[in-house]
């Protein structure tokens, strides 16, 4: 869920997967990478979101936050094979972030897959198909994230 507490998100963040890691941040981002790999996911692009805001927008307060933006084979085609326009709401994005007010790494996840399915951004008629391509997604990612989960700590 959401750190920010604002409101009840919806059932997509809801949802989300969350961990925290006892790890230096400059350690966690390849962690988090490489344990997607190893579960077949392709790195698109790692992206440190700090950075780019202050060397754009010149604001040197965020927090350090970078993107992990990667892609599973089995998930982009079926995902394409059911609407070629779902093409365009994936990859998977798995969030890596420190905050000021605690002293752990967070890692958080959003579903692609169920974003797609609760926006009804998919053909009525291939309802099934999608919640079939949210139950593989959620299987290729809880793999990732027992691994992120028992790799990750610090005893």
């Amino acid at each position: 869920m959401s750190d920010t507490g604002h409101r009840s998100p919806a059932p997509t963040a809801d949802e989300a997967l969350h961990t925290t890691l006892d790890m230096p941040f400059d350690d966690a981002v390849p962690f988090v990478q490489i344990e997607h790999e190893l579960a077949d996911f392709e790195t698109v692009q790692v992206t440190r979101l700090d950075q780019m805001i202050e060397g754009m927008l010149n604001h040197d307060d965020v927090e350090r936050t970078a993107l992990i933006v990667v892609c599973h084979p089995e998930i982009a085609f079926d995902a394409i094979d059911i609407d070629p326009t779902l093409g365009g709401l994936l990859p998977c994005t798995t969030l890596v972030y420190e905050r000021e007010s605690d002293d752990r790494v967070h890692v958080h996840h959003v579903s692609a897959t169920k974003a797609i399915r609760d926006l009804g951004c998919a053909p009525a008629e291939t309802d099934g198909a999608v919640d079939d391509l949210v139950e593989k997604t959620g299987a290729l990612m809880g793999v990732v994230w027992e691994n992120i989960e028992e790799h990750g700590r610090g005893d």
